[in-house]
């Protein structure tokens, strides 16, 4: 199979920086260009600011059925990370193709593309659609308008690829999370008076250490779910700030932390349990204590778990393209719980390379990976969509 074409374009998509905490209409504008000159139909879904945009695409007849192919356009930062290669300059050594977005996701955007000129000359019985979205390195935020949009045009298909990199194999679950953001407010004073006024970094410190101690039952008690690299639930506090100097009785304190949580677990009673909570009850002594202190808790992100039933007619026909049996849990979340959730169809994960290789340094894919993708996405279009 000549790979030149996939390279090419995944070298166009690299070049484009789209970082998440920019636009990602540069992108945008090539994938549409691209796909509008093979003749298909797009439809551009703009963010509210319009600094970014969705992309919906449909080749073949507007037909009920069909297949999904899946994909977020935006990246994460290179700020801070050390490359042996320019990450948006795609670089060839041997068979890796290194650049940010290689593996996460443009890997799979680039075969899919790659496709379309196949799938133009093919007689095509059922549709075939490409569907980017912006925002999923952020809490998979742009991709709520995208599937509104296909609510409202009733696309119903009969299957969905989200294309995370899976070294190919299907993927048919994932853990949900709960991401939030707790502001502690105390009382500036003097260190001297420490024990007459209200320390957020204290209160803060009670709260995680509270959560952080009931959350290690789950590696003892569960749920368990096998097939997790970790089968259970977990509450994971990753940024704790507050204070300016020791000298200071901290005001403030910001706590953010996560909840991953297994697919079938209620998402509102463990919220409720690890942060609303604790919170509450903190916040009620901190009010007692200091006119204006408490705590008060935001939401960052979310997204749904996934989880497909392996004997799923439309999922058994995914594994028979790709020459699977077996199936896999993955250890990071993807939009797939979201396509899942709002409109109830048959979903799988699968794209090439490693997700050990995204979010780092000479993030890289396969030539071999890619070869894999573009023959299991035209494999998939022959069974659904002739």
């Amino acid at each position: 199979m000549n790979l030149e074409n996939d390279i090419r374009i995944l070298s166009d998509l690299v070049a484009c920086p789209s970082v998440s905490d920019r636009s990602n209409l540069d992108i945008i504008d090539y994938i549409e260009a691209y796909l509008a000159g093979h003749g298909a139909e797009t439809r551009r879904l703009a963010s509210p600011d319009g600094d970014k945009a969705n992309l919906v695409a449909r080749i073949g007849p507007d037909a009920p059925g069909g297949l999904i192919l899946s994909g977020h356009t935006d990246v994460v930062p290179v700020e801070g990370q050390t490359w042996d290669t320019d990450p948006f300059s795609l670089t060839r050594v041997g068979d890796r193709l290194y650049g940010r977005g290689a593996a996460d996701m443009k890997g799979f955007i680039a075969g899919a593309l790659a496709c379309v000129p196949e799938l133009v000359r093919l007689p095509l019985a059922k549709p075939v659609y490409f569907c980017l979205s912006y925002d999923e390195e952020l809490g998979c935020l742009g991709v709520h308008g995208l599937i509104d949009h296909l609510k409202e045009r009733g696309i119903d298909p009969d299957l969905c690829i989200v294309g995370e990199p899976t070294g190919m194999e299907v993927g048919l679950a994932h853990k949900g999370n709960r991401t939030y953001r707790l502001a502690f407010t105390g009382e500036a004073a003097h260190s001297s008076r420490a024990p007459t006024v209200v320390n957020a970094v204290a209160y803060a410190a009670r709260f995680v250490s509270a959560v952080t101690e009931e959350a290690a039952g789950f590696a003892t008690a569960g749920p368990f779910q096998d097939g997790f690299d970790v089968p259970h639930t977990t509450v994971h506090v990753g940024v704790m700030n507050g204070g300016t100097q020791v000298n200071i009785v901290p005001d403030l304190c910001v706590v953010d932390m996560e909840i991953r949580y297994l697919p079938g677990e209620d998402a509102d009673a463990l919220a409720e349990r690890f942060v609303f909570g604790p919170a509450s009850r903190l916040n009620e002594e901190m009010a007692a204590r200091g006119a204006g202190c408490g705590v008060t808790v935001a939401d960052v992100y979310s997204y749904p778990a996934f989880r497909m039933p392996a004997d799923d007619p439309a999922v058994l026909l995914a594994k028979r393209c790709g020459g699977k049996n077996a199936d896999v849990k993955l250890s990071f979340g993807t939009e797939a719980g979201c396509f899942t959730q709002a409109m109830n169809i048959p979903v799988i994960v699968c794209g090439p390379g490693d997700i050990a290789q995204a979010h780092k340094p000479d993030e890289f894919v396969t030539v071999e990976q890619l070869a894999r993708s573009r023959q299991y996405i035209l494999s998939c279009v022959g069974a659904i969509c002739r």
